[in-house]
C-alpha cells in the first residue's frame, strides 16, 4: 500500500512540472501587446469607426491610420492610447468626444487632419510630438477647458481657428521655429492675457487674437525682422505702423514713429476711450476702431487719409482743412479744430490754445456753452469741457466752414479718462468734464470806477470850501 501511495506522488509531481513547462514564460509582455481589434471597425490597417463601451480605449497595434470622424461624437470615450504603429490621422477623427479629458500623440504620426480634437469641452492638456510641420485648422477649437499645451519643435505654422475658444488657456508661448499664425487662431481665447511671439514668426493674421478679452500684452523676441512690440501692442519692425493693440489695454502711447494705424488694429479694445494720434502718422485704415470704444479722438493734421469706420466717436479733434474735419462732416460727426482762428500751424505742438467757444462773448464775458481747453505739449494733449446739454456746436467763429452735430452729454464730473506714461514714445489724450463759472467783475483794470473818484474829490472840495468861508466870516 505504501508503494502504491509513492508512486501515486512521483506521478502527479510529474504532471505538475509537464504543466508548468506548457505554461507562457512571459505573461507580463502578452497583457501589454494589443492586437485586439474587439470594438474597433477596420478597414485593413484603418480604424474607421468604434463600437466599444468607451472608457480608456488602446488603438490596436496593428492599425496604422485613425480615418476622418473614426470617433467623432463618442462621449464615452475618457481616454485614448495611441500606439507608435500610427502615422496619419484624419480630419475630425476624435472630435466632439465630450468626455476625453487628456491625450497625447505620438512622434510617429507625420499627417495630422483639420479638426482632429475640435469640440472636445473636457480635454486640458495634449501632448502633440506629432513628426507633422503645422497645427492644422480648428485642430482644437472649442476645447474649452483646455489649459497647457507641449508643442513639438518641429512645428512651423499654427492654422486658422486651432485654439479658437480656448477659453481656459491662460498664457501661450508659441515656440521658436513657428513662422506662420493663421486667421482666428485664438480667436475668442477669453482667458488668454499674454503671448509670447518668437524671432522666428513672419506672418501674423491681423485677426489671430480677436475677441480675447483679457489680452494685455504681446510680446515680440528680439531679433525678429518683421515684428516689433512696444507697450504690449504688435507694430511692424520699423514701428511705422500698429497692427494690433490688445483688447484688455485700458490705455495706449502709440510710438512717435508711427506712420499708419492698420486695418483692425483696435478691434474690440472697448478700455480705451480716448487716443491721440502722433504727430507724422499719415492714414488710418479701414476697419482700424472697428468695435472699440474710443470716443474721442485727436487727429493732426500729417493724416492725409481716414478709411471707413464702423465706429462713433463723441468728437473729433483736428485742424481746419485737414482729413480729420472732412471725415468728421462727411460722417455727421462733431468736430474741434485745433489751430484757433484757421490760421495756426498744424505742426506746432507747444501752444496753449482755447477753443470750440462758438456762443462766447468776448465784451460781456457771458459763455453759454462751456469752454474746451487744448493744452498741446510734444503729443500731449488734455482737454476739458464745460458743455453739459446737446446742441449744434460751430467751429467758435474761428474758420470759414462749420461742422454740425450734436456734443453729447458728459459722463461723468470731474473725471479723467487715460494720464500720459512718461518714458514712453507717443502720448495719451485725455479728456475731463468742468463746469465754468463766469467772473463777472466790473472790467476797470483796478477795480475802482473813475467817475466815482471824480465825484468825492468835488464833495471834498465843496465841504473844505464852507469851512474856509466860515472861519473867515467869524
Amino acid at each position: 500500500m505504501n508503494k502504491f501511495f509513492k508512486t501515486a506522488q512521483r506521478v502527479s509531481l510529474a504532471i505538475l512540472v509537464a504543466c508548468a513547462m506548457l505554461l507562457p514564460t512571459d505573461p507580463v509582455m502578452a497583457s501589454t501587446a494589443n492586437t485586439s481589434t474587439a470594438g474597433f471597425t477596420m478597414s485593413g490597417t484603418t480604424v474607421t469607426g468604434y463600437t466599444g463601451p468607451g472608457g480608456d480605449i488602446k488603438i490596436p497595434e496593428t492599425a496604422t491610420a485613425i480615418a476622418a470622424n473614426a470617433f467623432s461624437g463618442k462621449s464615452n470615450i475618457t481616454t485614448v492610447t495611441i500606439p507608435s504603429s500610427v502615422t496619419s490621422i484624419g480630419d475630425n477623427a476624435f472630435a466632439n468626444c465630450t468626455g476625453l479629458t487628456c491625450v497625447t500623440i505620438p512622434g510617429s504620426v507625420t499627417s495630422l487632419g483639420t479638426g482632429v480634437f475640435s469640440g472636445n469641452t473636457k480635454m486640458s492638456c495634449v501632448k502633440l510630438q506629432a513628426s507633422v510641420n503645422s497645427i492644422p485648422n480648428n485642430t482644437f477649437s472649442g476645447c474649452s477647458a483646455l489649459t497647457s499645451v507641449s508643442i513639438s519643435s518641429s512645428i512651423n505654422s499654427i492654422g486658422s481657428g486651432a485654439f479658437e475658444n480656448c477659453k481656459s488657456l491662460g498664457s501661450m508661448a508659441v515656440p521658436a521655429g513657428v513662422t506662420t499664425i493663421g486667421s482666428g487662431a485664438f480667436r475668442r481665447c477669453t482667458g488668454l492675457s499674454g503671448i509670447s511671439i518668437p524671432a522666428s514668426i513672419s506672418s501674423i493674421a491681423t485677426d489671430a487674437f480677436n475677441g480675447c478679452s483679457a489680452l494685455t500684452t504681446i510680446n515680440v523676441a528680439g531679433g525678429n525682422g518683421t515684428y516689433a512690440s512696444d507697450g504690449g501692442c504688435l507694430y511692424n519692425a520699423s514701428y511705422t505702423k500698429l497692427l494690433i493693440c490688445p483688447a484688455a489695454k485700458s490705455s495706449i502711447a502709440l510710438n512717435s514713429a508711427l506712420k499708419v494705424i492698420g486695418s483692425n488694429a483696435f478691434n474690440g479694445c472697448t478700455r480705451i476711450t480716448s487716443l491721440n494720434v502722433p504727430t507724422g502718422a499719415t492714414s488710418i485704415e479701414s476697419g482700424a476702431f472697428n468695435s472699440s470704444a474710443i470716443n474721442t479722438i485727436t487727429i493732426p493734421g500729417s493724416v492725409t487719409s481716414i478709411g471707413d469706420q464702423s465706429w462713433s466717436p463723441d468728437v473729433i479733434y483736428g485742424y481746419t482743412n485737414s482729413e480729420a474735419e472732412r471725415y468728421a462732416e462727411e460722417n455727421g460727426y462733431v468736430f474741434y479744430p485745433l489751430d484757433g482762428d484757421g490760421g495756426g500751424d498744424s505742426d506746432d505742438d507747444t501752444t496753449e490754445i482755447q477753443t470750440g467757444n462758438g456762443n462766447y462773448d468776448e465784451e460781456s464775458g457771458e459763455d453759454e456753452t462751456g469752454d474746451l481747453t487744448v493744452d498741446l505739449n510734444e503729443n500731449n494733449v488734455s482737454t476739458s469741457s464745460g458743455s453739459t446739454g446737446s446742441g449744434s456746436v460751430s467751429n467758435g467763429g474761428n474758420s470759414g466752414s462749420s461742422s454740425s452735430g450734436t456734443v453729447k452729454p458728459s459722463k461723468g464730473s470731474n473725471s479723467t479718462s487715460s494720464s500720459s506714461s512718461s518714458g514712453s514714445s507717443g502720448a495719451y489724450a485725455s479728456t475731463t468734464s468742468n463746469v465754468h463759472e463766469v467772473d463777472r467783475t466790473p472790467k476797470t483794470g483796478d477795480g475802482f470806477d473813475p467817475k466815482f473818484m471824480i465825484c468825492i474829490a468835488f464833495v471834498l472840495f465843496g465841504v473844505g470850501f464852507f469851512f474856509l468861508a466860515k472861519r473867515k466870516a467869524e
